[in-house]
């Protein structure tokens, strides 16, 4: 077979340096994340931003769908990367809960960045005050590209003794569509991240505000026997989301950014350290960041384990 004269001379250079491989920084890293508009496509922005800017890495975020689409593409080593809410990141490893049957084992975590909160939106002027007010009211449902929200509301719903069978579901496919829904007044509320540029989008249309879950003995346990993970935190009112006027009860949990277990040592090593080192960076990549503690990067008990490369620089910066 007679090679191109560019290529002979690339295959001699190789050779004769003795590579067995091309360098993995040769490569594109890619982020996997929710669609655009999205706090988890900003997320994987502002993280593919600050990796690119500090290794010799070429990384870049996209919006494919949610954890259904993009987790099994890093566990077949398609993609390198992903964003990923711990709950579903466990169901995914395991083959459990929306991911029943469907083990994706080659899930590591390269980074822990931050507390995800989640919970209720509903329009300013509704009279809903509680989860109790859903009850025979029209909710979206189904979430078939984004299982873990259909998860969360559920766990929520169980909570405080209520199930879809209380309320009439309105099938979407993620939350993106099911905002889309509350908008045009088709739903009552919307579950999703207080801090997106959906809920953003939200308000600037119809005026939105988030309602409180109601903590009780016991509901804690009934909301992680259904999303493991998962536990109680409290957003506070800030200039940012000026539809948080008061302090709200939501649904929290560990967002990371997940990993193939073959991605290469390098790969994981120089994205760790880039992440953990450059929080003014992400920070000005996102706002979200100003919550990103860099101690907690290496976070124990995640549910899944570290990717090599990646723990390899933890226990050098003495986080693991």
């Amino acid at each position: 077979m007679k090679f191109p004269r560019t290529t002979s001379i690339a295959l001699a250079i190789a050779a004769s340096a003795g590579l067995a491989a091309v360098s993995a920084t040769a490569q594109t890293v890619s982020i996997g994340a929710l669609p655009q508009g999205s706090l988890s496509y900003s997320i994987a922005a502002a993280a593919a931003k600050v990796i690119g800017d500090n290794t010799d890495l070429t990384m870049r975020a996209i919006g494919i769908g949610g954890g259904s689409i993009y987790f099994p593409q890093v566990n077949q080593g398609r993609l390198e990367m992903s964003t990923a809410a711990g709950p579903e990141a466990i169901f995914a490893l395991t083959g459990t809960g929306p991911y029943e049957g469907r083990k994706n084992a080659n899930l590591r975590v390269l980074a822990r960045l931050l507390e995800f909160q989640t919970g209720f939106m509903v329009r300013k002027d509704s009279t809903i005050q509680s989860l109790a007010d859903f009850k025979g009211q029209k909710l979206p449902s189904g979430f078939t590209s984004q299982k873990l929200v259909g998860t969360l509301v559920r766990a929520a719903l169980a909570a405080e003794g209520l199930s879809y069978a209380d309320v009439t579901g309105v099938p979407v496919p993620n939350f993106v569509r099911g905002t889309d829904e509350l908008v045009a007044g088709r739903v009552v509320a919307s579950y999703l991240a207080p801090g997106s540029g959906i809920t953003r989008k939200a308000h600037a249309s119809v005026k939105i505000r988030f309602i409180s879950l109601k903590e009780s003995p016991g509901s804690l346990k009934i909301m992680r026997d259904i999303v493991p993970g998962v536990y109680y935190t409290t957003v506070k009112p800030s200039k940012r989301m000026p539809y948080i006027t008061e302090p709200v009860k939501m649904i929290g949990f560990d967002y990371l950014i997940i990993v193939g277990a073959k991605v290469a040592d390098e790969i994981a090593y120089k994205s760790a350290k880039a992440l953990h080192l450059n929080k003014k960076a992400l920070i000005a990549g996102h706002g979200v960041f100003r919550g990103f503690k860099p101690k907690l990067i290496a976070k124990k008990d995640l549910g899944v384990a570290f990717h090599p490369g990646a723990a390899k620089y933890y226990k050098e910066a003495g986080l693991l």
